[in-house]
């Protein structure tokens, strides 16, 4: 058991079935090794503790069976980043060590699983007055120009334009610091990780049927009440605008409540956002998490618990 590998990475896209692949994992390793094992949220809209439906938390059953850490633990108004992030991680990292047991890092967030083996950039604290600012920038001329704002002072930056938190985090870095976020990754030191034994699985299910399930996966939201979540949710909080809008969904069944759309085109636009963001997914995890072990299906397929729990056997 000593090359048992002390992280296990299950990653993949929206709807690749990565929860109930980890939850699998941690019940091999209880029944054949008595080898414990827990579970850390690597999903970075999961951190919130609201809109569980919509963010599509694993079932009370999964989370009952295994250990599951970091899942809801910050308030919808909360900031997060990376960095936020891995420190959490690394804390509950440790503790399981300490606890002789395997950590599980299960997540869509490559930033985050990556940050993990390879450390962050060190990047200046951006003040709370420079923040605002960008913000109120953000709200008067709106996504699209802000947006094209940012491509001229940060014109390598690749994030997607309806990514709302990382395109104000990557513009107020570049107006405080006066260079862009994509400098700073470049040419800053990372902090170092020590080594550690893993494996890293990526589930890489064909996409004609990932389409299908993110699909399926719309539908069942709908019928578990994923609208009158929304709507309970911004009776709640009037005006919101913090991390959770950027949720698959939540724009659309916003649209919907206002009467802008009718529920039929809602749950068609949801559907089309679940599958391009499933795809972006796939796209970074092929170029970021080329030494990953790709398995071209889905984690609750009997196929892949069998290859996978068998490597882990032979380890």
């Amino acid at each position: 058991m000593t090359t048992f590998p002390q992280i296990i990475f299950v990653a993949g896209p929206t709807a690749s079935g990565k929860s109930f692949l980890a939850v699998e994992i941690a019940d091999f390793l209880q029944k054949k090794f008595v080898q414990g094992s827990e579970i850390i949220n690597a999903d970075a809209i999961q951190l919130y503790n609201e809109l569980k439906i919509l963010t599509a938390f694993p079932s009370d059953d999964q989370m009952k069976r295994v250990r599951h850490n970091l899942f809801g633990i910050l308030s919808p108004n909360d900031s997060s980043s990376v960095a936020v992030w891995l420190k959490m991680a690394s804390e509950e990292i440790k503790r399981i060590w300490t606890e002789q047991n395997v950590a599980i890092i299960c997540g869509g967030t490559g930033f985050y699983l990556k940050a993990v083996t390879d450390g962050i950039a060190v990047i200046p604290e951006v003040p709370a007055e420079i923040r605002q600012q960008v913000r109120d920038r953000f709200a008067k001329i709106g996504c699209d120009a802000f947006f094209e704002e940012l491509k001229k002072i940060d014109p390598e930056s690749q994030l997607p334009p309806g990514d709302t938190q990382r395109l104000l985090r990557a513009y107020e870095i570049a107006l405080f610091t006066g260079k862009s976020l994509s400098h700073w990754w470049k040419s800053q030191h990372k902090s170092q990780q020590q080594d550690f034994r893993t494996l890293s699985i990526v589930l890489n299910p064909p996409r004609p049927a990932l389409q299908q399930v993110c699909s399926s996966r719309i539908q069942s939201m709908m019928e578990a009440g994923a609208m009158e979540e929304v709507r309970d949710f911004q009776k709640r909080y009037e005006n919101y605008s913090g991390p959770l809008v950027n949720a698959v969904g939540y724009k659309e069944i916003t649209a919907f409540l206002k009467c802008e759309m009718s529920r039929e085109e809602c749950i068609e636009k949801m559907c089309v956002r679940t599958r391009q963001y499933a795809k972006r997914q796939s796209t970074w995890f092929r170029n970021q998490m080329k030494n990953a072990w790709f398995l071209n299906d889905f984690g609750h397929k009997s196929e892949t618990i069998n290859v996978v729990t068998q490597n882990i056997d032979n380890s």
